[in-house]
């Protein structure tokens, strides 16, 4: 029986015929050294008696792999064999995760990043305006004075009369409790600045000073108040 040593690590015992069998496939090597007992020291394979070097290598059946001598031999070999191939599996696996928990942390970020910046950024145009032909003012919940009221008050001549200390009738668009005064948030019908804004017969801004506002501008300015009439 032939004991083989490789890199400081021993395998076997083996038969005279296993070592050629293995030989000749390759899973021995000339290179790897011997000790049977009775030899004084360890020896290159190839110097033992029987071995025959060079033989024709012996072809395993097509449907069944080649085991591998040595881990037959040693079962320790076997063991180790296993697990490195199970960490292989297991650190590609991990690697899978790992790429698909960045991907979705990354988005998860990015969505995060867009409501922090911009909160309105899944709305709908029409509802982001605040427009709509609702009454009820749901369209503009949310849109303050500045975003809603005001840019349409400057679009008109409102300004030119209804601003700063000399402001007409004592009504300053620029002065959030004066507007206050002229509306009843959640009431855009019963409000003063609805009614002004709408009454052909004393209309806001007044003849000579320009056109009344459209529909449109008046309905936004209702569903403002009917929002609460936030500033």
């Amino acid at each position: 029986m032939i004991h083989v040593m490789r890199d400081g690590q021993q395998f076997g015992p083996y038969t005279i015929e296993d070592i050629n069998t293995y030989l000749a496939q390759g899973a021995l090597l000339p290179t790897d050294q011997a000790w049977y007992e009775g030899a004084a020291n360890w020896m290159p394979i190839t110097e033992v008696p029987g071995v025959v070097h060079g033989a024709a290598p012996v072809l395993a059946a097509p449907a069944v792999a080649a085991a591998d001598p040595m881990a037959v031999a040693n079962p320790q070999v076997a063991a180790a064999e296993a697990g490195v191939a199970a960490e292989a599996v297991g650190g590609a696996r991990k690697k899978k995760f790992l790429i698909i928990g960045g991907s979705v942390a990354g988005v998860a970020a990015i969505a995060g990043v867009l409501l922090f910046v911009y909160p309105g950024f899944l709305k709908d145009d029409e509802t982001a305006e605040g427009g709509g032909s609702n009454g009820g003012g749901a369209s503009g919940g949310g849109q303050n004075f500045a975003a809603i009221v005001e840019p349409i008050f400057k679009r008109s001549t409102c300004y030119d009369c209804h601003e700063g200390d000399s402001a007409k009738g004592s009504f300053d668009l620029t002065d959030s409790a004066s507007v206050q005064e002229a509306i009843t948030a959640g009431d855009p019908d019963g409000s003063e600045l609805i009614v002004r804004l709408t009454d052909p017969s004393d209309p806001m801004p007044p003849e000579g000073k320009g056109d009344m506002l459209p529909a449109t501008d008046v309905q936004k300015v209702k569903d403002w108040i009917a929002a609460g009439a936030q500033f």
